[in-house]
C-alpha cells in the first residue's frame, strides 16, 4: 500500500511538469568513503591498519577526473582518521583537484572525537541538538573547512540543488559520545521540512550511517554501529516523499544495497581498507547502476585483503577457518555491480 501511494505520489509530481533534470537521459556521480586520510600515513582504524591513503585517494581523483560524463562527487564520511589541522588542509587540498563539484558529509572520524569502542560503557545520550562551538573544535573546523561543498553554516546536515530538479541532502548521522549513528529530533523535523519544499525535485540522501540493514549481522550486536539506531523515525520521513530516489551510506566498507519502500539504499565500499574502491553511480529513468572501481591491484590489494583477515573488527565476525575466510572476502569484496530498478513511470 505505502509502495502505490508513493508511485502515485511521484505521477502527480511529474504530471506537475518535468525539471530539467528529469528529462536527462542519464546523472553519474562518484562516492568515496573510509578514506581516513592522515598527513602523518597509516592510522589504525578499529584493529585494521588503513593502506596507503593518500596514494589511493590520488588514484581515486584521477581515475574520476578521466570520466567525461561525471556529475559530481559524494564524501561519504570517514575522509579523515583524525581531523588534526595539517591532515584536514591536505585533504582539502587534495579533493581541490576534482573537476566535478564534490559534496561532504561528517563521518565517524571526521571531528566529532575518538568513537566510542565496542567495550566501553555507551555514553548517555546527547540532548536533541548541541550547538556547533560545544561540540569539539575539529568539528567544527571541518564543517566551516568545506564550506560551499554541502556544507552551508554551523550544522553537520545541509540540502543543495546539484543539478537542474536533482537535490542533494546530506545527514548528519555522527553524535559525540554515540558509537552508532543517530538523528536527533531537531534534524528529523528539518529533514521532514525539506523534502517537502523540494517536492518538485529528485532527491538523493546521503550520510555516513546505515538506514537498513544490508547484512544479518547488521541485525546483532556485532555491527549495530554502522547503523542508525533510530533509522526506523529516519525512513518513515524518507519513504512518505515520493521523489527520494536513492539514500547512499558509506560505514559498511562493502558495496551492497536493497530497495525497502521503493527507495535504494546503497552502501560504498572503502577507498583505504579492502575492498580499496571507490562506488561509480548511474541514474537513468528506468534505473540505477552501481559499479565499485577497484583502486588497487597486486601487493597492495593482497595486502589489503591480509589486513582485513587479521582484523578481529571484520574478520572476527565470522567462522574461523577457511570457509570464514572466504564468506568475509566475499562479502567485502563481493556486489561489483548491481543494478536496482526505478519505477517505470519516471520519464
Amino acid at each position: 500500500m505505502l509502495r502505490a501511494a508513493r508511485w502515485i505520489g511521484l505521477a502527480l509530481v511529474l504530471a506537475a511538469g518535468c525539471t530539467p533534470a528529469l528529462q536527462r537521459q542519464r546523472t553519474t556521480f562518484a562516492v568515496l568513503a573510509g578514506v581516513y586520510y592522515s598527513a602523518g600515513g597509516g592510522a589504525a582504524v578499529d584493529g585494521a591498519m588503513v593502506e596507503d591513503a593518500e596514494g589511493l585517494l590520488v588514484k581515486a581523483i584521477a581515475d574520476i577526473n578521466a570520466r567525461k560524463d561525471l556529475d559530481f562527487v559524494v564524501v561519504a564520511g570517514d575522509l579523515l582518521a583524525r581531523a588534526d589541522a595539517l591532515s584536514l588542509d591536505r585533504a582539502k587540498a587534495l579533493l581541490a583537484e576534482l573537476r566535478a563539484p564534490y559534496y561532504v558529509v561528517l563521518g565517524a572520524y571526521d571531528g566529532p572525537g575518538r568513537p566510542v569502542k565496542a567495550t566501553e560503557a555507551p555514553a548517555p545520550p546527547t540532548p536533541p541538538k548541541v550547538p556547533a562551538a560545544a561540540e569539539g573544535g575539529s568539528r567544527s573546523t571541518v564543517i566551516w573547512s568545506f564550506q560551499g561543498h554541502g556544507f552551508s553554516g554551523p550544522d553537520g546536515y545541509w540540502v543543495h540543488e546539484v543539478l537542474p530538479g536533482l537535490v542533494l541532502v546530506g545527514l548528519d548521522t555522527v553524535q559525540p559520545g554515540r558509537r552508532a549513528g543517530h538523528v536527533d529530533a531537531q534534524q528529523l523535523a528539518w529533514l521532514d521540512e525539506t523534502l517537502s519544499r523540494h517536492a518538485d525535485r529528485l532527491v538523493l540522501v546521503v550520510g555516513h550511517h546505515g538506514l537498513v540493514p544490508l547484512h544479518p549481522l547488521d541485525e546483532g550486536t556485532a555491527w549495530q554501529h554502522l547503523m542508525v539506531d533510530n533509522a526506523e523515525e529516519v525512513r518513515q520521513i524518507i519513504e512518505r516523499h515520493p521523489n527520494v530516489l536513492m539514500v547512499v551510506s558509506g560505514h559498511h566498507h562493502f558495496a551492497g544495497g536493497r530497495i525497502a519502500g521503493s527507495v535504494v539504499y546503497l552502501a560504498s565500499p572503502s577507498v583505504s581498507v579492502w575492498p580499496l574502491a571507490y562506488h561509480l553511480v548511474r541514474l537513468t529513468p528506468k534505473e540505477a547502476e552501481a559499479v565499485w572501481v577497484p583502486l588497487a591491484d597486486g601487493d597492495l590489494a593482497r595486502k589489503g585483503q591480509e589486513r582485513l583477515l587479521g582484523s578481529a573488527e571484520y574478520r572476527g565476525v565470522f567462522p574461523a577457518g577457511e570457509d570464514g575466510d572466504t564468506a568475509c572476502v566475499r562479502l567485502f569484496g563481493g556486489n561489483k555491480m548491481t543494478v536496482y530498478p526505478l519505477p517505470a513511470i519516471r520519464p
